[in-house]
């Protein structure tokens, strides 16, 4: 059995649904979630960017783990890329993309593809794995991919 995760959950608002089907996935295999993420079930109703930033920033800092949903339009997502580009500030916060059900290559966010531990396809075990710290890289098919490596630094 997994080991409890704290969890933000990057996704695009349109990709609400997806959350869910992730969280309910990872519960059905056994890991234990608790998820910092601001969806419509837990909105923010900010308006403010500032504030929005704000909102998120406390959200990442607490969650030890940033999973990042890569869906169609994600690498398109001004959100997504900055909980990316916010989330790879601490060293020891562990970034997984996962690839949801019928995406390809050329949806992954470029930040992603730069500061992510690994990328796994939506398959409970290779997320859990991931998250437990094992450094998967797969395509969308689960088919293995090249390890990237990770240039990260304090800030």
């Amino acid at each position: 059995m997994s080991a409890q995760h704290n969890i933000f959950i990057s996704h695009r608002h349109e990709d609400d649904a997806l959350v869910g089907d992730l969280k309910k996935m990872l519960a059905g295999s056994g890991a234990e979630i608790r998820d910092s993420s601001i969806t419509s079930e837990t909105p923010n109703n900010a308006k403010s960017p500032d504030y929005i930033r704000t909102l998120l920033a406390d959200q990442i800092r607490w969650a030890g783990k940033i999973i990042v949903i890569i869906s169609p339009d994600t690498k398109n997502h001004e959100w997504v890329d900055w909980e990316i580009e916010y989330a790879r500030k601490f060293p020891d916060k562990r970034i997984v993309g996962v690839w949801a059900p019928g995406t390809t290559h050329h949806d992954m966010p470029e930040s992603l593809e730069d500061y992510a531990n690994a990328i796994v396809n939506w398959d409970a075990q290779a997320i859990i794995d991931a998250l437990d710290g094992k450094d998967n890289w797969t395509e969308p098919s689960g088919a293995p991919a090249p390890v990237q490596s990770i240039p990260r630094a304090a800030c």
